[in-house]
């Protein structure tokens, strides 16, 4: 601060940042000279850099933090005004508002990004008031700029993972009901429809030799029925159950049974009450079997697979295990299936483990609690 003002300067400790710093004109007393190395001394130990200009904002003093994150020096910068020595940009609010603020209650506090002529970038929460004289009149402003800079990359980094996991959820999800939706128009077309167009032919040749073609018409209506059959089972596996209505071990058993031919499957229920399951965890539980036993009859070539559920009043278990060609599972990590039955888990907090190496099969370990 410039000795030619005369002024002494009172510091009163507040938790708010609208208690400022107050100015009142006295006689310089003996001494002055050893008031204001106290003084400049106290500042000097605060870990926020202070600032203070006139009300012209020309700079009068700086503490020793300030020198430091801004890299500039008292002496070079005093009588300077503030805008050409230290130009921040406002995060939320504009100049012109903060200024408004400031106005009008007499403070302001914003974050603030600061970069220094090395190109250092600073975070800032600043916190300007007026300083004021005995009469309450505005003498100056007071600016303490708090350092948040590792606070605020760490939160933006945090937001970036964020993101880039939102990301990637929102493309998996649109890859697998891309997917979904291929395997549906697939088993339309190679099953259903090639079924319903050797019906159509089939009934079209009849009733023109009717009298001669009634073992033709019933093989239609068997065909018909297959066909039906497999709308089933392609409804079933695109629905979720209503657990409400329904219970996890019938819908298990459905599931079952539809596969037996392609894949025999041991189901052991020992240990569990499904009572104290809730429905939401009931269906991640349906479509994680789902998702395996698919992975396990496309991929797997397996003899037989196991599956397991039991549950205490805390956690629900589930595994899964077949004796297939098995996989390096640190290779098969993105793979769609195991990403969905993975994601699934981690929804409901819970823990999967996969253990599985190649010629020794596969076992998805499952835990997820229930409250």
């Amino acid at each position: 601060m410039r000795q030619t003002n005369r002024l002494q300067v009172k510091f009163y400790l507040a938790e708010k940042p609208k208690a400022a710093v107050q100015f009142r004109q006295v006689k310089p007393p003996a001494n002055s000279r050893t008031i204001h190395i106290q003084r400049n001394a106290l500042l000097d130990h605060i870990s926020d850099a202070v600032i203070f200009t006139d009300m012209d904002l020309r700079i009068n003093y700086v503490n020793k933090m300030t020198e430091q994150v801004f890299g500039i020096r008292l002496k070079e910068v005093t009588g300077s005004l503030f805008r050409e020595v230290i130009n921040y940009e406002y995060i939320n609010d504009s100049p012109e508002q903060a200024l408004q603020i400031l106005q009008q209650t007499g403070s302001w506090q914003g974050k603030v990004v600061f970069t220094r002529k090395d190109n250092k970038q600073f975070y800032l929460l600043s916190t300007i008031t007026f300083a004021r004289n005995e009469n309450k009149k505005p003498v100056g402003l007071i600016a303490t700029l708090k350092d948040i800079t590792t606070e605020e990359l760490t939160n933006a980094a945090a937001r970036k993972n964020k993101l880039a996991q939102q990301k990637a959820i929102n493309q998996l999800m649109i890859k697998t009901q891309e997917n979904e939706r291929n395997e549906l128009g697939r088993e339309l077309h190679d099953n259903i429809n090639q079924i319903l167009a050797a019906v159509k032919l089939q009934l079209e040749y009849s009733l023109e030799n009717y009298t001669e073609e009634k073992s033709t018409i019933e093989r239609c209506k068997g065909n018909i029925e297959e066909v039906i059959k497999e709308i089933r089972n392609l409804s079933h596996r695109l629905v979720l159950p209503r657990f409400a209505e329904t219970t996890l071990l019938a819908e298990l058993q459905k599931t079952i049974d539809n596969i037996l031919q392609q894949q025999p499957v041991y189901l052991d229920l020992h240990g569990l009450n499904e009572a104290l399951i809730p429905d939401n965890i009931k269906e991640t539980l349906y479509r994680i079997i789902q998702e395996q036993l698919t992975n396990i009859i496309r991929h797997a070539k397996a003899k037989k697979a196991i599956i397991k559920i039991y549950n205490t009043a805390a956690r629900v278990f589930l595994y899964i295990e077949d004796d297939g060609i098995g996989f390096n599972p640190n290779q098969s990590r993105k793979g769609v299936g195991i990403t969905n039955i993975l994601n699934r888990v981690e929804t409901y907090n819970g823990k999967a483990t996969i253990t599985a190496a190649p010629g020794k099969g596969c076992r998805i370990d499952v835990a997820i609690p229930l409250k």
